[in-house]
C-alpha cells in the first residue's frame, strides 16, 4: 500500500500523485528491479521515491510528460543507489548464525590451568625483562607488543628481513634462558 503524504489543505495535489503513481507505478517497479531483486525491498524504495516526489508535487505539475517520466525514473534510481549504499554498511555489520559466525563471536577464554601458566611465565619474563640487552627488549617489544612485520623490524635494525627471523630467535632463547635460571633460582629458594 503505497501512502501519499502532501499538504493536508491541497487536493489538487492529492489527486495530482495518485494519477501520477497509477500512470507511472509501473515504471518505478521495473526501473528498482532491474537494481534490486527483492521485492520487499522494491515495495519499500517506492514507497521511499513517491514519498520524495510528494514533497515536489507542484513542480512535477508543472512539467510535461517525457520530463515527468525522466524526473520519476532518476528519483528512484536514487532512491535504490541510497538503499543499496546503506544494505552495504548494514552487511558488513551482521555476522551470519551459524557455526562459523558464532565461532567469530565466541572467543573462549582458556582453562583456568592454562591462564594460570602464562600469568607466571608473563611475571617470569616481567622478572628477567631488565636482565635482556637493551636491543633485544626493543626487538620482542616492537614484534609483540607492537606487532610490526619483519620489513619494519629490519628497517630499526638495518639489516635485511631475512635476519629479524634469527634475531627474533636469539631474543626468545636469551629470554628463555633467563627465565629457566630464575626459576632454578625460585626453586632454591622455597626448598630452603
Amino acid at each position: 500500500m503505497i501512502v501519499f503524504t502532501v499538504p493536508a489543505g491541497d487536493p489538487s495535489g492529492k489527486a495530482f500523485m495518485k494519477d501520477l503513481y497509477q500512470k507511472y507505478s509501473r515504471l518505478m517497479y521495473a526501473t528498482v528491479l532491474r537494481m534490486i531483486p527483492d521485492c520487499q525491498d522494491c515495495e519499500d524504495i517506492v514507497q521511499d521515491a513517491v514519498e520524495s516526489l510528494c514533497k515536489k508535487v507542484h513542480t512535477l505539475m508543472g512539467l510535461p510528460a517525457p520530463a515527468l517520466s525522466v524526473y520519476i525514473v532518476y528519483t528512484v534510481k536514487n532512491r535504490a543507489r541510497n538503499f543499496q549504499r546503506h544494505q552495504t554498511v548494514v552487511d558488513r555489520h551482521i555476522v551470519p548464525i551459524g557455526n562459523a559466525g558464532l565461532e567469530r563471536l565466541e572467543s573462549p577464554d582458556p582453562p583456568p590451568e592454562t591462564r594460570l601458566e602464562l600469568e607466571e611465565q608473563m611475571n617470569a619474563l616481567y622478572r628477567v625483562w631488565p636482565q635482556l640487552p637493551e636491543q633485544d627488549r626493543e626487538l620482542l617489544y616492537r614484534k609483540y607488543v607492537l606487532r610490526q612485520d619483519n620489513e619494519e623490524l629490519a628497517e630499526f635494525l638495518r639489516c635485511k628481513p631475512d635476519s629479524v627471523r634469527m634475531r627474533l630467535t636469539r631474543a626468545k632463547r636469551k629470554a628463555a634462558a633467563l627465565m629457566k635460571g630464575d626459576e632454578s633460582h625460585d626453586r632454591a629458594r622455597t626448598l630452603a
